[in-house]
């Protein structure tokens, strides 16, 4: 099964952390919680089709660390590599911001931190959904 036609529905979806497990499940990709490294939130192992979540993330991390290593899965990323780091986050942030969330909460959020907060998403997954969508300009 190509994953990528899985999950094309959930483009600005913003789905749940439960949501996203259940896909998981749908996809047969396993998810647990791991000890990782101290600099790592999560890691996919694509051998074993399975995804590991550090452990005491808060809420928001594990949806969007979760999202990103989903990403990896899609898109059957066996390694490391900063432009498979890059699609994943993008992947991340396509799925879990909906642009009318967004554009409503930019009304009256007054900053990155306090945006990320209110979309349920980490600051990276807003910068990356940012660079997403200005091809990597900069807002004027």
């Amino acid at each position: 099964m190509d994953l990528r036609l899985g999950v094309a529905s959930l483009d600005g979806s913003s789905p749940t952390l439960t949501e996203l497990l259940r896909l998981c499940r749908q996809l047969q990709v396993d998810v647990t919680c791991a000890p990782l490294p101290a600099d790592w939130l999560g890691a996919y192992d694509h051998p074993r089709r399975r995804i590991l979540l550090a452990r005491g993330l808060t809420p928001i991390e594990q949806r969007s660390v979760l999202a990103h290593e989903l990403g990896h899965a899609v898109f059957m990323h066996a390694g490391t590599s900063a432009a498979g780091e890059r699609a994943a986050e993008r992947f991340a942030a396509r799925v879990l911001i909906d642009p009318q969330q967004l554009a409503a909460a930019c009304t009256w959020a007054h900053d990155d931190q306090e945006l990320a907060e209110e979309l349920g998403v980490t600051a990276d997954v807003l910068r990356a959904y940012r660079d997403l969508v200005l091809g990597g300009r900069t807002a004027a």
